[in-house]
């Protein structure tokens, strides 16, 4: 009966050998190499440093990349902020020159004003001392010009037919600095106003600043391209600066606005026959020739015309 329990005993183990044996060797061969593989160096290993040198190259290219984005952001908006800060200068500059013509008129006339409570009766006040002062300003009388506008402005502070006036008369008074200062003022409050850049770009070329004329004519008809008169300025002050190519397409522009206008075909046909673009130098001689069959050059425009080359 021993011998039969034994034997039974001897099968149950022998299963549990076969998977004991080979665990055994397998942790004998760990032990033995663990301190080969805790000295190995995984950092150096050769996949490992490819890894991690184009992981650098990659960082820095990204960080070069961005620098340099950086430098062009600033490079590119740096005058546009400068001029930014100048305008917000000179803004507060003249808000204070006004303040201090404010306070000098109601110095000079506070008794002979009433005193009139800002609100919305002073607003319609400010309106009729527009037009007083409107009228005032038809007869040249500008200094009592320049008072009522002044009083309209301390009354409505934000009244801008009152500061059209005001810079309308420094204009005639030839106050060039207080009449363009005026001007831009409006600009800000009326950022849509083209007939103030239109007076602006007609200072500018009083002034011998052609250049900056055609900026304001330019910004003008961008604003409502809805007057003839600007596209023709504007393309009269670009060949001005010996620009015709330029100066074509806003006289075409004129001439599409008022297409009868005897004037600025007759500029079509000229700023042409500059660009040689000679199909559109004989269409505004024929124009020409329809709306005003009497004008004189049309004899000049045709033998230049035939003069062009194909």
């Amino acid at each position: 009966m021993s011998e039969v329990v034994l034997l039974g005993m001897n099968y149950s183990v022998i299963p549990f050998l076969f998977i004991l044996i080979p665990l055994a060797v397998v942790v004998i061969v760990i032990v033995r190499k663990f301190p080969q593989l805790a000295l190995m160096d995984v950092e150096n290993l050769p996949e490992v440093k490819v890894g991690k040198k184009k992981n650098e190259v990659l960082k820095r290219r990204a960080l070069a990349r961005a620098e340099k984005a950086q430098q062009e952001w600033r490079k590119r908006w740096q005058p546009i902020l400068q001029r930014l800060k100048q305008m917000q200068s000179k803004f507060r500059g003249y808000v204070t020159k006004i303040e201090r013509r404010l306070i000098e008129e109601q110095r000079k006339h506070r008794r002979a004003h009433p005193r009139i409570a800002t609100t919305a009766s002073a607003k319609l006040n400010a309106r009729s001392l527009v037009q007083e002062a409107d009228q005032v300003r038809g007869e040249s009388d500008l200094e009592e010009a320049e008072k009522k506008y002044l009083t309209a402005v301390r009354l409505d502070p934000k009244n801008v037919d009152a500061y059209r006036g005001l810079a309308d008369v420094y204009r005639q008074q030839q106050q060039w600095e207080q009449a363009k200062e005026t001007y831009n003022f409006i600009l800000q409050l009326d950022p849509g106003d083209g007939e103030t850049l239109v007076k602006l770009a007609e200072m500018a070329e009083e002034a011998g600043d052609s250049e900056t004329a055609i900026e304001y004519y330019q910004k003008s008809v961008l604003l409502d391209d809805g007057y003839a008169h600007r596209f023709a300025k504007l393309a009269e002050l670009l060949v001005k600066m010996e620009k015709p190519d330029t100066a074509l397409e806003a006289a075409r522009q004129a001439v599409e606005l008022e297409p009868q206008n005897p004037k600025y075909l007759d500029m079509w046909a000229e700023i042409s026959i500059l660009s040689q673009h000679k199909a559109m130098a004989e269409e505004a001689y024929q124009r020409l020739r329809m709306v005003n069959p009497e004008n004189q050059k049309l004899a000049v425009f045709r033998e230049r015309i035939d003069g062009m080359g194909e």
